[in-house]
C-alpha cells in the first residue's frame, strides 16, 4: 500500500486552512494525503519535535505568521529558513498576501520555496495544481510571482535574518545600544548593518522610524 503524502498547512486564519484542506481533499486518488494544520509558529515548532524522525513530505506556509513567544522565530519567513535548515528534503509552498518585489525576491533568496503563491492568485485550480506540481518534483509560482520575478523586474535584494532581526526589536521599541542583547552581533556590527539596511531600502538619510516604515510597508516586519 502506499504511503500517504504528510502535508502541512500553516496559516493564522482557521478558515483559509479549512478552506485549502477541503479544496485539497479533491487531489485524491491521485495522490494519498493526510492533512496536518498549524495557525502559529510555536505549534509548527512543536510539531518539529514530535515528527521530528518522519517528517512532513511538503508544508503549505503562510509568511504572515506572528512569531514564536521566545522571539526567536519573527514570522513565517523565518520559520521557513528554520524548516529548510532542519528538513531540507521537505518541499515548502508558500503562500502570501505580500507582493512587493523587494520582500518576493528576498524569500526566494532566503528560503528557495518550490512553490510561491501570491494569495490574491490563489483560486481552486491554483491550489490544486501546485500542490500537484511540487508534489511530481516540479516547481509551481503563481502568475504575479512570475512577473514579479521576470528578468526586467527581478531586484537581486537580500536582508537576511540577523537584518529582520534588528528591525524586528527596533519595531518593539529597543533600543539600538540593547540588541545585542538580543542579537549575537556586537554593537558596531548592528550599526553597520542598519546603515546597509537604510541604504538598501532608500532611506540613506532618514530616521529609524523612517527606515521601519518602509520595512513595514514592504512585508519585512
Amino acid at each position: 500500500m502506499t504511503k500517504p503524502t504528510k502535508l502541512l498547512i500553516v496559516d493564522d486564519h482557521p478558515m483559509v486552512v479549512r478552506g485549502y484542506q477541503i479544496t485539497l481533499e479533491q487531489i485524491q486518488p491521485e495522490f494519498l494525503i493526510d492533512f496536518y494544520f498549524s495557525n502559529h509558529c510555536d505549534d509548527v515548532i512543536k510539531k518539529t519535535k514530535e515528527f521530528e524522525n518522519d517528517f512532513f513530505e511538503l508544508i503549505l506556509l503562510d509568511i504572515n505568521l506572528p512569531g514564536t513567544e521566545s522571539k526567536i522565530i519573527t514570522n513565517g519567513e523565518d520559520l521557513g529558513i528554520h524548516l529548510r535548515k532542519k528538513f531540507p528534503n521537505t518541499k515548502i509552498i508558500i503562500q502570501t498576501g505580500l507582493n512587493d518585489m523587494q520582500c518576493i525576491s528576498n524569500i526566494f533568496n532566503s528560503i528557495k520555496p518550490e512553490g510561491f503563491l501570491i494569495k490574491s492568485d490563489i483560486d481552486e485550480d491554483v491550489l490544486i495544481s501546485s500542490v500537484g506540481s511540487v508534489l511530481n518534483n516540479k516547481t509551481y509560482y503563481s502568475k504575479r510571482v512570475n512577473n514579479l520575478l521576470s528578468p526586467t523586474n527581478f531586484e537581486d535584494i537580500y536582508i537576511d535574518s540577523y537584518n529582520r532581526k534588528i528591525l524586528y526589536h527596533l519595531s518593539l521599541g529597543s533600543k539600538m545600544k540593547d540588541l545585542p542583547n538580543f542579537i549575537p552581533l556586537s554593537l558596531p556590527t548592528i550599526e553597520r548593518r542598519k546603515k546597509q539596511l537604510k541604504q538598501l531600502l532608500g532611506v540613506e538619510e532618514g530616521s529609524n522610524m523612517e527606515l521601519l516604515k518602509i520595512a513595514k510597508s514592504k512585508g519585512f516586519i
